[in-house]
């Protein structure tokens, strides 16, 4: 079985205040969500993930892939390169959902903002 280092009722709690932070969506996920609209049916937005706790942008939970927007906040400052790295929250996010069986696809800000210009 799986060890918990929480009893059941703090990671509830834990839960609990995961799904009473969960954001609305940004202007650049509703901007996501028109154009795989556009082509693809059958996603859900803001999905929660029950073993993580964790709010999914946009999810097709019946073969578990989650799309996941990236505004700036999910970045380190660019590198000297230029170069934007994902921020420790957003990479343990990722890890999480793998850990449980989801495909991650990351849409960064600044790739989508290249290509809706």
């Amino acid at each position: 079985g799986q060890q918990h280092l929480l009893p059941a009722s703090e990671r509830q709690r834990c839960c609990d205040a995961m799904v009473a932070t969960i954001a609305r969506p940004s202007g650049l996920q509703r901007s996501v969500a028109a154009a795989l609209a556009a082509v693809q049916h059958g996603f859900e937005e803001e999905h929660l993930e029950p073993h993580t706790g964790y709010s999914l942008d946009l999810a097709f939970p019946s073969s578990r892939i989650a799309i996941e927007v990236d505004g700036p906040s999910h970045f380190l400052l660019p590198d000297g390169r230029g170069v934007r790295k994902p921020n420790g929250p957003t990479l343990l996010k990722r890890r999480l959902l793998a850990a449980a069986g989801w495909k991650v696809i990351s849409v960064p800000f600044y790739e989508w903002n290249r290509f809706a210009t």
